[in-house]
């Protein structure tokens, strides 16, 4: 089977945002997978959509699947049928929390200036 998240790998990466799972991701959403376009998208889709926590949880969600499934090259519903059955919904929400944080991060200089 590929190589896919662990529980424990899972919630590791809650509480450090240096785990590979969270590091790697940050790389994905910044551009640094697919190139500038990826990452002007990213930044686009997140400014839009910043203050809305119910629209970035579920952005976190498909950008992670996206992010994990080109690391084990297999298909994003892959990646969220095995998160959904290995982790618990307390500790994929955890998760959840810090992704969309660390996808705020994207963006929150530029957002903080214009509030």
């Amino acid at each position: 089977m590929r190589d896919l998240p662990t529980e424990n790998e899972i919630k590791e990466s809650i509480t450090d945002c240096n785990t590979w799972y969270r590091r790697f991701f940050r790389c994905w959403v910044d551009g640094s997978y697919l190139g500038a376009y990826h990452y002007h998208y990213n930044c686009e889709k997140v400014r839009d959509i910043y203050n809305s926590d119910k629209a970035l949880r579920a952005f976190a969600i498909n950008s992670f699947c996206e992010f994990v499934a080109h690391e084990e090259n297999c298909k994003p519903r892959t990646v969220q049928r095995h998160m959904v059955k290995t982790v618990s919904r307390d500790d994929l929400e955890a998760l959840n929390v810090e992704l969309i944080d660390d996808l705020r991060d994207l963006v929150r200089d530029d957002m903080e200036q214009t509030a």
